[in-house]
C-alpha cells in the first residue's frame, strides 16, 4: 500500500497541468483542435482507425472494449458496422473532468469512469474485454510496464491489448507533469525509458502474450493475450472506493493555476 500511494503523490505533481490543458479545451470546445472535440462529442463516431483493424480481425458479432486513459471524452468512437461494441472509458481523473464538463454544459457520448491503469484489475473481472485500448496516455503513467500488465490481467485470453502513442514524448516534454516516459521502437523491439532505465516491453511482461510494434504516424503496439496468468498483486485491503478517494483528496490538493 505505501508503495502505491507514494507512486501516487509522485503522479499528482502532473495534475495541474493536465488540469489547466483540458479545462481549456472544454471550455473553447477544442481550441486549436475543433475537429478533435467533434470526433469525441459525436455518438456516431466510427472506431478509431487502428483498434477497428484489431475488432475487425477478431471476427465477433459483439465485442467489449477498454479505452484506458481516455481523458474527459474518450477519443475511440463507438461505431464499426457489422459489429455491436460496448465501449467503457477510465481516467484516473474521472473527478476532475465531471466536474470541468458540468461546469460547460458538456455531455460526452461515453461518460469517463474513475479507474487508475496499474490497478484496472480492481475495478473488472479477470479477461473482462475483447480489446483494450490506449492512445497518448500510457506515457502518463507512473508505472507503465504495471500498466500494460494490468491491461492485459483485464483482457481475455484471445483478445489484445492496443497501444497508439506519439513516441519519445516525455523527451519532447523535457519530463514536465505527467510525460515522465517515453514509448520508443528500438531496432524492431517496443520499449519504454527515462532518463533512469529502459525496459524492452516484451522480455518484462510476465504474461503469455505476443508484442507487435510498427511505426506509422504514431507508434503502434498490438500485444495479444496467448494463455492466462494471475493478475498483478494488488495491496492488501486495497478496495476501489478507498483508492478513488485517495486520488480524489490529490487532485483537490493539487496546487490551482
Amino acid at each position: 500500500m505505501q508503495q502505491m500511494t507514494q507512486r501516487l503523490a509522485r503522479w499528482a505533481a502532473g495534475i495541474p497541468e493536465e488540469r489547466r490543458f483540458w479545462a481549456g479545451w472544454i471550455a473553447s470546445r477544442g481550441g486549436q483542435w475543433p475537429e478533435d472535440f467533434a470526433w469525441r462529442m459525436n455518438p456516431t463516431a466510427p472506431l478509431w482507425p487502428f483498434p477497428t483493424q484489431l475488432a475487425t480481425a477478431l471476427g465477433q458479432p459483439a465485442l467489449r472494449l477498454l479505452d484506458v486513459g481516455a481523458g474527459p471524452v474518450s477519443s475511440l468512437g463507438g461505431v464499426l458496422p457489422g459489429v455491436a461494441l460496448q465501449v467503457t472509458a477510465v481516467d484516473p481523473l474521472a473527478p476532475l473532468y465531471a466536474g470541468l464538463l458540468a461546469a460547460h454544459g458538456v455531455t460526452p457520448p461515453i461518460p469517463t469512469r474513475f479507474a487508475t491503469m496499474e490497478e484496472l484489475s480492481l475495478f473488472f473481472p479477470a479477461g473482462h474485454f475483447d480489446l483494450v485500448h490506449c492512445r497518448n496516455a500510457l506515457d502518463h503513467a507512473a508505472d507503465p510496464l504495471l500498466g500494460i500488465r494490468q491491461m492485459l490481467a483485464v483482457t481475455r485470453v484471445g483478445g489484445v491489448v492496443a497501444l497508439d502513442h506519439f513516441p519519445n514524448e516525455g523527451e519532447r516534454e523535457g519530463y514536465q507533469g505527467f510525460h515522465q516516459w517515453n514509448l520508443d521502437l528500438r531496432e524492431g523491439r517496443f520499449v519504454l525509458w527515462n532518463q533512469a532505465e529502459t525496459l524492452d516491453v516484451a522480455t518484462a511482461l510476465d504474461c503469455p502474450c505476443s508484442v507487435e510494434a510498427v511505426q506509422a504516424a504514431t507508434l503502434l503496439v498490438t500485444i495479444r493475450k496467448t494463455a492466462a496468468a494471475p493478475p498483478p498483486p494488488l495491496p492488501a485491503g486495497l478496495t476501489a472506493a478507498a483508492l478513488e478517494a485517495l486520488v480524489r483528496a490529490l487532485i483537490d490538493a493539487a496546487p490551482a493555476d
